[in-house]
């Protein structure tokens, strides 16, 4: 983190898993460690993710599988709907054709940050975006959203 400048977005991230609509899983209203033993899982890339998701599986984190790990959620998306594992993300409101979205239980949350490496040099247009984003982001509360 020290290589980046950052600033907090205003809202937590709910993670969930993304579901075929024919999976006997699209029924539930919540998915719990339980739900997931023997399942194969498709999951972002990076260490981080799948530390806090360890955590979040606690004693069933032996029974899962990551399968497949990819850093865009729409190549995630196409592995889950061709039942290579269940796509576990967080929610950016995104739909996908035949997948339904289902928030884990117990709740798992993430703070996100709008980040940029220290000492970048950036247009006239960038950065007068980047103050702007900062200033604004930095005025929101999340009581106000």
């Amino acid at each position: 983190m020290r290589k980046y400048n950052f600033v907090n977005m205003p809202i937590k991230e709910q993670w969930g898993v993304f579901v075929p609509n024919n999976s006997p899983l699209s029924e539930k209203e919540s998915i719990s460690p339980e739900d997931l033993k023997g399942m194969s899982i498709v999951t972002a890339t990076g260490d981080f993710n799948q530390s806090r998701i360890g955590k979040w599986l606690g004693d069933y984190r032996e029974y899962v599988e990551i399968v497949a790990t990819a850093n865009l959620p729409y190549n995630e998306a196409v592995l889950a709907k061709e039942n290579i594992g269940v796509m576990l993300s967080i929610d950016l409101n995104c739909t996908y054709e035949n997948l339904h979205f289902i928030p884990l239980n117990p709740i798992l949350e993430v703070s996100t940050v709008l980040g940029w490496k220290k000492e970048q040099i950036f247009s006239a247009i960038t950065s007068a975006f980047m103050d702007f984003a900062v200033q604004y982001l930095k005025g929101i509360s999340s009581n106000k959203i």
